[in-house]
């Protein structure tokens, strides 16, 4: 006990200290933080409540000692308290983005000025944005929004727990989460708003474990309503729904849709964009980017897309490089987390880990942030959950390129090693499997 609590005392001391460090010192005192991690989680291991309940408390103060602490290392934060005031002052959130002129009347020195590409319109999903106006009608500012990701990602570790006991696993493991230097960082202190879709999902996870189908399908709704990524297991869900679960499950979407569609687009226009031009800190994308640059494959491909286009009366402009990258790791992404879904034997948590594991690899871009999709379920995979928690260690890295993509030799530091452990980690598992093939 002794030591669980000078650990925690002197992890909360260092997260107090990150927003007066440098960058250079927020990435080393990252490092620092995952090793107190990994001493705590084998602290608390074994029988004991009273190291369980100081090390859930910890958790909750190193999420409170960065909620008050301006973000640094993103903005997404602005961007979601400008979709809140403007659907408190009753305009739609899809319509227009924020530098178009007629949310001019909106615009204040503390928001507009950090809103990160304000010439496009938002692309948070429904749920999100209601969220979004929820917390906005409150009167809350970021300060406000950002404590809200943080008791968000504390309803993801109640939602881890519930997957572990659902599997029979144990619930320390939930620390390798909870104590985790990355989702404390990107909830409390950038306010993201990836732990409440988390949260969601894992509540699914939970719900479709133990057999409770109508609720695994309202929260797995919920869950894509928050962000998109969900969709790719939709698959899996569906195999594993009745009938009347299924239509649980999209009378959610659309639910959550309808104020949104009724006025307007049920939809932000900005998910295109996204699609269209996001690229950072991926190794996949550029590699079949370039290999699309050098095989020039291009011209072909554009005239036979060219006489469908035609034959469908379909206009638009010519298919670049760009644009068959995309598609290339698009298609993979999709084709692998449908893969999944027709595993024998693998449960819910390791499928869901597997088939977003492998799109956000996959992907085109690549935030620190994007890996807490990942992270509670790599935890709960326990032997399986080395190579993502060095990545969850590694990301932060990204941090030191300031300005501009990711350089080349800071994205083969953070994504070589950690592909190199899942590798051997999925070796591993796989001679498992072979050694004992009627195990469950």
């Amino acid at each position: 006990m002794t030591v669980l609590v000078l650990i925690a005392i002197a992890s909360l001391a260092l997260y107090a200290a990150l927003p007066a460090l440098p960058i250079g010192g927020v990435v080393a005192a990252h490092l620092a933080l995952t090793a107190a991690m990994l001493v705590a989680w084998r602290t608390t291991r074994g029988p004991g409540e009273g190291r369980w309940r100081v090390a859930l408390v910890a958790a909750v103060l190193f999420r409170v000692a960065l909620v008050a602490a301006p973000p640094v290392l993103s903005s997404d934060v602005y961007r979601y308290v400008w979709d809140g005031r403007i659907q408190a002052a009753g305009h739609h959130p899809y319509k227009f983005p924020p530098a178009d002129p007629m949310r001019a009347e909106f615009r204040d020195e503390a928001v507009y000025p950090r809103i990160d590409q304000p010439e496009i319109p938002t692309i948070h999903p429904p749920l999100a944005e209601l969220l979004f106006a929820a917390l906005a009608g409150l009167g809350f500012g970021v300060v406000g929004f950002k404590a809200a990701m943080a008791l968000a990602d504390v309803v993801a570790i109640g939602a881890l727990i519930a997957v572990l006991k659902a599997l029979r696993r144990p619930r320390e493991l939930a620390l390798l989460y909870a104590w985790n230097p990355l989702a404390v960082v990107e909830t409390a202190w950038s306010g993201h708003v990836e732990p409440a879709g988390i949260a969601l999902l894992l509540l699914a996870i939970a719900a479709i474990t133990t057999g409770r189908g109508a609720r695994a399908a309202a929260a797995f709704g919920a869950a894509i309503q928050t962000k998109l990524l969900p969709l790719l297991l939709v698959p899996g869900f569906l195999r594993r729904l009745k009938l009347r679960e299924v239509a649980i499950l999209a009378a959610v979407v659309a639910l959550v849709a309808a104020p949104y569609a009724i006025r307007g687009p049920a939809y932000g226009a900005g998910v295109l964009a996204y699609a269209h031009r996001w690229e950072h800190g991926s190794i996949a994308f550029p590699l079949v980017l370039s290999a699309y640059r050098k095989l020039d494959a291009t011209p072909a491909l554009a005239e036979a897309i060219g006489k469908v286009q035609a034959r469908w009366g379909v206009s638009g402009r010519a298919v670049g490089p760009q644009e068959l990258a995309r598609l290339t790791v698009g298609a993979l992404a999709l084709g692998w987390a449908a893969a999944q879904s027709f595993r024998p034997r693998i449960d819910a948590a390791h499928e869901a880990r597997l088939a977003l594991g492998g799109a956000l690899l996959l992907a085109p871009t690549l935030h620190p942030w994007y890996v807490l999709w990942v992270l509670p379920l790599a935890a709960a995979a326990a032997g399986t959950a080395g190579g993502w928690l060095l990545l969850a260690a590694l990301v932060p890295l990204q941090y030191l390129q300031r300005g501009g993509d990711v350089t080349w030799p800071l994205r083969l530091a953070i994504l070589l090693p950690s592909f190199a452990w899942m590798a051997v980690d999925s070796w591993r598992s796989w001679r498992r499997r072979r050694a004992a093939p009627d195990a469950t």
